[in-house]
């Protein structure tokens, strides 16, 4: 990599013309994005919010006004919703795993039409409550105990299994599209498995926050030390990553010139946390120690340099901690990586 250089991510979101995204987890996936597919009126909601058009617009045209968005995909099959026409399109253009935004609300049979749909094509669903997560085999994730689980199989025939939830899904027989719906999470970690195409659809946590953290290390293998630091941070108690970005290579900022050939590979991370301000800050450098940083110079080299720069819901200044960051908005090194996973210093 060559200086402050990396291949973004690449993210693609299909929003349909539910509720649209305007806050909290999904507005930040769509504001991630690298494209934005709109199904039909969906397309003008966009340019309402954002000023400018989707990358691509799929469906019969007949929502979108008097303006035709100029990336317009004209289909009037009326044999297949607008979301299937822009999942189809996705599959089509290699574009892989699109989350869809704006699946919900509105018209009840309109969310459950794409929430079966969304099954069916085995992609993610995020909406403002939850998300619902595709079984593709086998899916393992972390949430909080207690969170509201339900699980949806388009096949009556599919045959499951979990660990981590109230009531067991092995042997349960799926012979209605309820059957394995309003279950409980027993465990921060749960695991489910599908022969069939299904779906997990799994609860935000009420009394989550989400915290943004830059990572950087120059000193030893810097990569290494960067995915153990994330896998960390990942298994901190009622604690889960939401999203990463990719990794980027930057020159070090105000350090003694001895060290100043000693780049940095950089990276942001967003977590959901149940745990406080101060006891994640502190849970973090204790990470930092159990990865060797030796923090005998200012501004030294680093195994592992671990920052929380903004906690969501909160401004602090103390002894110990200062939120957000005070000097975050000044480094590209954080600021770049934050806007690739949608997030700019100190908004939410």
């Amino acid at each position: 990599m060559t200086r402050s250089q990396a291949v973004a991510a690449d993210r693609t979101v299909v929003l349909a013309a539910g509720d649209f995204p305007r806050a909290g987890e999904p507005r930040r996936i769509l504001s991630a994005a690298t494209r934005v597919v709109a199904c039909d009126g969906a397309a003008a909601a966009y340019m309402r919010e954002f000023g400018r058009w989707p990358d691509v617009t799929v469906g019969d045209m007949d929502s979108v006004g008097d303006s035709i968005p100029p990336s317009a995909v004209r289909d009037a099959d009326q044999d297949e919703n607008d979301l299937s026409k822009a999942l189809a399109l996705c599959r089509r253009r290699g574009w892989r795993d699109p989350i869809v935004l704006g699946a919900t609300g509105r018209r009840e049979d309109h969310t459950l039409g794409n929430v079966f749909r969304a099954i069916a094509a085995e992609v993610r669903v995020a909406t403002d409550y939850g998300e619902f997560l595709p079984v593709r085999g086998r899916l393992a994730f972390r949430t909080w105990k207690g969170a509201g689980v339900s699980v949806f199989a388009a096949d009556a025939a599919a045959k499951m299994t979990s660990r981590g939830l109230r009531w067991k899904l092995d042997g349960v027989r799926l012979d209605t599209p309820w059957r394995a719906t309003l279950n409980r999470a027993s465990s921060e970690s749960v695991v489910v498995t599908a022969d069939r195409p299904a779906s997990v659809y799994v609860e935000r946590c009420p009394s989550s926050r989400r915290a943004a953290v830059s990572l950087g290390s120059n000193l030893g293998n810097r990569a290494a030390y960067l995915r153990r630091a994330l896998a960390l941070l990942s298994r901190m108690p009622k604690t889960r990553l939401l999203d990463a970005s990719t990794v980027v290579e930057t020159d070090p900022v105000d350090v003694p010139r001895r060290f100043a050939a000693m780049r940095f590979l950089n990276q942001a991370a967003l977590f959901e946390t149940e745990l406080a301000p101060l006891e994640f800050s502190r849970r973090m450098h204790a990470m930092e120690d159990r990865l060797g940083r030796v923090r005998g110079v200012r501004n030294g080299p680093r195994t592992i340099d671990i920052d929380l720069v903004m906690f969501e819901g909160v401004e602090m200044r103390s002894r110990e901690l200062v939120l957000p960051h005070p000097r975050a908005a000044s480094r590209d090194f954080v600021v770049r990586p934050l806007r690739e996973i949608g997030l700019e210093v100190g908004k939410w």
